[in-house]
């Protein structure tokens, strides 16, 4: 009875697998074979034999890891990234040197295809997709080997890659660092800026150019790292945990020296313009960390963050930090489950700078652009400084434009009471083609 109980439920979690919110991924299983000793032929023992994957569905709620198609993969996968691709209902992710795109209502495998860089071999990591132009960005790596001294090297590109064809494209026109570090990635699909950290630094790149267009220290003041970061659309911040190590002084024959003894994490943001860490709250997630494979993902619906450790998916108020479902994993033919990725994270979110526009005066405010008061209750004051305002738009934190208006003068108060307490992006163009885009907040 219990196992036609458990059936039903995965039947039931396939049927309401699209109406409800939750995280798709890769189900991994771990294949063994009962062997001989060979001194001893009394003694068996397991040895790994190979591992199969599929695409699956977590129920973040239950812990239910639902299998999406009954087709499995003899495949690794590339621990440093995946992307979901909701405008055509793809989850893509890399095996050996192959990138491969698997449909997300049958769970088939419907493309396979070798990476290349025509420049010269590379890999592709930290990838993820952008859906303000539907474009997978990461970060295309090789080593350099000088033929003398035998020293290895790093060089690191922003790049983009095809799907269909596999060809990876370098977008910045010389090399931006010599690796990553395994703390994740994020994209903000409005200002179109890539964001990874290097271990001390979190460095933005910008997607048209290729350009370094922020390199700062992280500045953490809670712990010791700040990981597992991914972006949110609804308040335009980047999320992740900060991690902080715990040490004991240990003596013995070899002396006095100091040993880690436990690791804690708890969420918090990072502003990449200036590298500060600011933690949400103090209550402890994990004790284990999270895996580096899991990814993180945040759901803009229940404003929930969502990592990995493992054994299960936790799931953590952005408000407050508090955890808010934390049930271990539930398998009908699994072991773990990696890669998570929704399909509501910046959802028909639309790029609001454009190529032409220059992101170091947007960001940089060089013409002295003000905005005025930030937050606001019924009107902003915006002023130019020294040139002449053209245009002022207001846009939603989705990307959609709600209002525009003409003022042809330096400074003009434009009327907001209509709009709904929350962010905004409000951008101004001036008669000298510049572009400015900043977030307002309406407070009540």
């Amino acid at each position: 009875m219990k196992k036609i109980f458990i059936l039903f439920c995965f039947i039931l979690l396939k049927l309401c697998v699209f109406s409800q919110n939750g995280l798709y991924g890769i189900v991994r299983k771990n294949h063994y074979s009962i062997v001989r000793n060979p001194l001893d032929t009394h003694e068996t023992f397991e040895q790994f034999d190979s591992a199969t994957i599929r695409l699956g569905f977590l129920n973040p709620s239950s812990g239910l890891v639902g299998n999406i198609g009954n087709k499995t993969y003899n495949q690794t996968i590339n621990l440093t990234g995946a992307a979901l691709n909701p405008y055509d209902s793809s989850f893509i992710f890399i095996s050996a040197n192959n990138i491969n795109t698997i449909n997300i209502n049958t769970g088939l495998i419907t493309n396979s295809v070798p990476l290349s860089n025509p420049i010269k071999s590379s890999y592709f990591d930290n990838f993820r997709f952008n859906n303000s132009d539907s474009t997978m960005y990461g970060l295309a790596r090789r080593n350099i080997i000088d033929p003398i001294t035998s020293e290895i090297t790093g060089e690191v590109y922003m790049a983009k890659a095809n799907t269909n064809t596999g060809i990876i494209t370098q977008i910045s026109p010389k090399s931006v660092g010599f690796g990553f570090a395994l703390l994740g990635s994020s994209i903000d699909p409005y200002q179109m800026v890539y964001y990874y950290s290097d271990g001390t630094h979190i460095v933005g790149l910008d997607i048209y150019t290729g350009l370094v267009y922020s390199k700062v220290l992280i500045s953490n003041s809670f712990g010791t790292t700040f990981g597992n970061f991914t972006y949110n659309c609804n308040d335009n911040k980047i999320y992740g945990l900060i991690g902080k190590n715990y040490f004991r002084t240990v003596t013995d024959s070899l002396g006095t020296y100091e040993i880690l003894d436990s690791n804690t994490q708890t969420l918090g943001t990072i502003n990449p313009n200036s590298g500060i860490v600011t933690q949400i709250s103090t209550n402890v997630l994990s004790k284990v960390g999270y895996t580096v494979n899991g990814g993180a993902a945040i759901d803009p619906n229940t404003n929930t963050y969502y990592f990995n450790i493992g054994t299960k998916v936790i799931g953590v108020s952005i408000f407050d930090g508090t955890i808010v479902s934390d049930p271990k994993f539930i398998f009908s033919n699994g072991q773990y489950f990696d890669l998570i990725r929704n399909l509501q994270s910046c959802y028909s979110a639309n790029s609001l700078r454009k190529k032409t526009t220059n992101i170091a005066s947007v960001n940089s405010q060089k013409y002295n652009v003000q905005v005025y008061p930030n937050p606001f209750k019924n009107s902003v004051s915006v002023n130019g400084g020294n040139q002449q305002i053209e245009t002022v738009e207001i846009y939603a934190i989705s990307g959609s434009l709600i209002k525009k208006q003409n003022i042809a003068e330096t400074s003009h108060e434009i009327e907001l009471s209509e709009l709904k307490k929350g962010m905004y992006f409000l951008k101004i163009n001036t008669l000298e083609n510049e572009s400015t885009i900043l977030k307002i907040l309406k407070s009540e």
